[in-house]
């Protein structure tokens, strides 16, 4: 878990480092494009503003990961037998060591003389 903390830690050092330079130029970007968009038309005075979408589908967003933790840790509970099981290591089960036998005596018939062509060898 430390390994997995470390690497987190490092995407958002990563990403903060990235975001500033990024929200400076797009800041530089919108003071100069603003003079050429035109103001809200009174046909959309009724309509939200972007700053009140966006702020709409943060809240969204929060509740959305809310109910999903609240699944996720329900759904943790319900496998719980499970997932103890597998949590849980095992103790090394003692394996009996291996016996070692002796190889029966051998017969004592000897063996049959080879024959080599017609000739004993």
């Amino acid at each position: 878990m430390t390994t997995l903390k470390k690497i987190q830690d490092e995407y958002f050092t990563l990403a903060t480092r990235v975001e500033e330079p990024l929200v400076r130029f797009t800041g530089e970007m919108a003071d100069s494009m603003a003079r050429f968009v035109p103001e809200r038309p009174t046909f959309m005075a009724k309509l939200p503003t972007v700053a009140e979408l966006v702020d709409n589908q943060l809240k969204f967003r929060r509740r959305f990961v809310d109910e999903q933790l609240m699944f996720v840790r329900k759904m943790m509970k319900a496998m719980d037998p499970m997932v103890t099981r597998l949590d849980t290591v095992a103790k090394p089960v003692a394996v009996p060591k291996p016996v070692m036998h002796m190889p029966a005596k051998a017969t004592a018939s000897r063996m049959a003389p080879r024959r080599v062509g017609s000739k004993v060898a």
